[in-house]
């Protein structure tokens, strides 16, 4: 019997399992695929590789294909030899729970073998999926899911993707931005579906208006209030059809991209008439990422709410913590989020319309890059940081970045917003020069300095 078995070998999954047998743990992890999940294979890596290349301007066009490979399939192997060295089982498979009570048994069957395994724990970190609208057409080929989309080379190898010359995306999130700049970068035309007439909904205000400047500048062309009732291949390209404000339009493509939002994966594995509760379609937890369950956790996009990788890590913690007596808990209010768009966005704690609905009385400054010596010196200084701080005493509730190197500079504004420190604080603390790291301080000083 194990001490502890992982179902879900994404960045949670394989972040909790290593931890658990560091602190002593038998641990086995089934992963029905391969190790590092969506990010690592389908999402943030494969994304990166190609953002890093086509609009960050940090290698050639050609061979990018196989570079994101190399890239992806390292990691794979970092992965692998990770939980080798921590002493992890990996077990290849799907698992299916059959017994939840006391102690849990687990099914691992794959087309080559089945297994049962046992455990004292249980921890779901089963991940996410892309969802696919109701519309006819929508399993057609030329059709892909977000999650599917990125790692299709005929859409991306400059080598394989001449015949692609128009792709539409459907949504205005994270994954929809960033691959209709990027699919822009490498001269495709591109048009944006959106649900609403919102983009990135959770970013602050002043951040959204400078990203519809740059989508804008850019000429990419948007739909709002869409909904889709057809998609068909006509040998030609793919004609889509729908309403955009109740109005019916069409729009010919040869890529239609579903890119609106993501749904926990909880089919599959025995959740099914168990004792795990399940609240507005993903896994409830508390604080310590406790199900309803004894003796199971669940972390990561399976538990709903932002769905980061770098977040089911820190919730890895907080369970592992919980099942060996310590107290780790993860701080909503100072989760980063980053969006790799240009210019790049980098995001944590509140925005103002988030306090002003808690109630809380703010204060807000910008500092420009236009004014920074480095970003100058970088050739690219459009953009900003605004902070946002309590009135009362100048504690920094949030900071949101858009302009170079944001996701970066988002360190520093993390660790201000989660050790509570006040924009004096930062203000007075020396930073280097020439830096981009100095338009926080400035956006700090103007508050204390008024």
């Amino acid at each position: 019997m194990y001490d502890l078995v992982v179902i879900g070998g994404g960045p949670g999954g394989m972040r909790a399992a290593v931890l658990a047998s560091r602190k002593g743990m038998s641990v086995a992890l089934v992963e029905k695929d391969r190790l590092g999940g969506v990010c690592l294979n389908r999402g943030c890596i494969p994304t990166k590789a190609l953002y890093s290349h086509i609009i960050g301007g940090r290698g050639e066009r050609a061979g990018l294909w196989e570079r994101l490979e190399s890239v992806v399939d390292k990691l794979r192997q970092g992965s692998a030899t990770e939980l080798r060295m921590a002493k992890v089982r990996t077990l290849r498979g799907t698992a299916l729970v059959t017994q939840w009570e006391g102690e849990k048994r687990i099914e691992v069957r794959s087309e080559e073998s089945a297994e049962e395994v046992s455990a004292r724990r249980l921890l779901l970190a089963t991940g996410a999926r892309s969802v696919v609208p109701e519309f006819r057409g929508s399993d057609l080929p030329q059709v892909l899911t977000g999650d599917r989309a990125i790692v299709d080379p005929q859409l991306w190898d400059p080598e394989r993707n001449r015949d692609v010359r128009t792709v539409a995306v459907l949504g205005a999130g994270v994954i929809a931005l960033e691959m209709a700049m990027m699919l822009q970068g490498l001269g495709k035309s591109v048009i944006l579906l959106k649900h609403s007439d919102q983009v990135l909904r959770r970013l602050d205000g002043d951040l959204k208006k400078k990203v519809v400047q740059a989508l804008k500048k850019r000429g990419v062309p948007m739909r709002d209030y869409v909904r889709l009732s057809e998609a068909a291949f006509d040998g030609e390209g793919l004609l889509i059809r729908g309403t955009a404000k109740d109005e019916p339009f069409e729009e010919r493509c040869d890529r239609l991209l579903l890119a609106s939002s993501m749904t926990p994966v909880l089919d599959g594995f025995g959740l099914e008439g168990g004792p795990v509760r399940v609240e507005r379609g993903a896994i409830a937890v508390n604080e310590a990422m406790r199900t309803s369950a004894d003796g199971v956790w669940a972390i990561g996009d399976c538990t709903g709410g932002a769905m980061l990788a770098h977040l089911a890590e820190y919730q890895a913690q907080a369970a592992v913590e919980d099942m060996t007596g310590g107290s780790y808990r993860v701080d909503p209010d100072a989760v980063p989020a980053c969006v790799f768009i240009d210019p790049e966005i980098g995001t944590v704690g509140l925005t103002e319309e988030e306090a002003k609905a808690r109630g809380v009385e703010t204060v807000a400054a910008r500092a420009y890059f236009a004014a920074n010596g480095m970003a100058l010196a970088m050739g690219s200084s459009d953009g900003f940081i605004k902070v946002v701080a309590r009135a009362e005493d100048r504690r920094i509730l949030g900071v949101h970045i858009m302009g170079p190197e944001a996701a970066s500079l988002l360190g520093e504004a993390t660790l201000a917003v989660s050790m509570r420190l006040s924009a004096d604080d930062v203000a007075n603390s020396v930073h280097s020069h020439p830096t981009l790291c100095e338009c926080l301080r400035d956006a700090c000083r103007r508050l204390v300095e008024g």
